[in-house]
């Protein structure tokens, strides 16, 4: 990439200015010229930094310094406090790359006390193949400039390259993914997602384009709860029926988008209705609680539900080496 195109991106930008104001005073001109962006970019990370709670004082035109008392050398932190933050750690090593590296970062510096103390725990899945800090800042780089990306990537159907129009990242289930537009003016507004451990090479060209705008993007990512609910397709309403571990369970955890539970009838089961935009926001929930938990509608939902069910029981019912999945 060009020098001018070469400085940190603003997450890691912002991690290194809160260094400096560690050390001491910081002047937005020298500032500025290190990672060669505008004034006002830099203005806009300090009042990030401000807001977060690290107050700053403004002792001279164009120098900010950490307000007295504020320190990361001196964090005081109580152990609930020291709790959320290695509970927030956790979850950093749930995404690995470089979200997890810039969080250890600031977790050394918050604290001296070992994770192991923390009241919290997070137990879940962890990223086998996180996203690589170089392809985090170019992509980021691409989306804040309106970049087009071109990349060699690998998907079921086999290896190809492809140029996108890049628009967010998003993490869902410890994957990252890039949501962009295909390139071209006839798909403008039409969103595909591509799982970023599956590009093997991606370059930002000097090529620009339209973004789309910020109503249809907020509209297609809606209220998604995995990334299959990130879909510009219309939303369907369904209901299920929850009973025994699976009704406590809905009534304690917003999994499903749009989600309203009814009050528990008198045998504890309840009524859950959502509003997806693709079926699999909904499939595995009621696969993992079968058979708490079953489809009231739509048909189709309980129909792709029954044949998921019914081809696994086909496979396990196959001779070895026989596979019926298709009889």
């Amino acid at each position: 990439m060009p020098k001018d195109e070469s400085g940190d991106k603003k997450y890691y930008r912002v991690l290194n200015i809160l260094n400096r104001l560690n050390e001491g005073p910081v002047r937005i001109a020298d500032l500025c010229a290190e990672f060669n962006i505008s004034e006002r970019s830099i203005q806009r990370d300090l009042e990030r930094i401000n807001l977060t709670g690290f107050h700053l004082d403004n002792p001279s035109r164009g120098v900010y310094a950490f307000a007295p008392g504020v320190s990361l050398k001196n964090f005081n932190l109580t152990g609930e406090q020291l709790s959320v933050l290695v509970l927030m750690r956790e979850m950093a090593a749930g995404l690995g790359g470089p979200i997890m590296d810039a969080f250890d970062k600031v977790f050394s510096r918050a604290t001296k006390s070992p994770a192991g103390e923390a009241l919290f725990y997070a137990i879940g899945a962890r990223a086998l193949n996180p996203l690589t800090r170089k392809f985090y800042e170019d992509i980021a780089f691409a989306i804040e400039n309106h970049k087009k990306l071109t990349m060699v990537y690998v998907s079921q159907k086999g290896r190809a390259e492809r140029t996108v129009c890049p628009v967010k990242i998003l993490t869902s289930e410890s994957f990252f993914y890039l949501m962009a537009m295909p390139d071209g003016e006839e798909v403008r507004g039409k969103f595909i997602k591509y799982r970023v451990d599956r590009i093997k090479s991606l370059s930002v060209l000097p090529d620009e384009f339209a973004p789309p705008a910020a109503d249809l993007v907020k509209k297609t990512l809606g209220q998604a709860t995995t990334v299959w609910g990130v879909n510009e397709g219309r939303t369907v309403k369904i209901t299920l029926k929850a009973e025994g571990p699976a009704a406590d369970f809905m009534i304690n955890k917003e999994i499903l988008p749009r989600q309203k539970v009814s009050k528990p009838g008198a045998d504890g089961s309840v009524t859950v209705t959502a509003q997806i935009r693709h079926s699999m926001e909904a499939v595995p929930l009621v696969l993992h609680w079968l058979p708490a938990i079953t489809v009231l509608s739509p048909e189709t939902l309980r129909a792709e539900v029954k044949e998921r069910i019914d081809a696994y029981l086909r496979k396990q019912r196959a001779p070895a080496g026989k596979d019926l999945s298709r009889v």
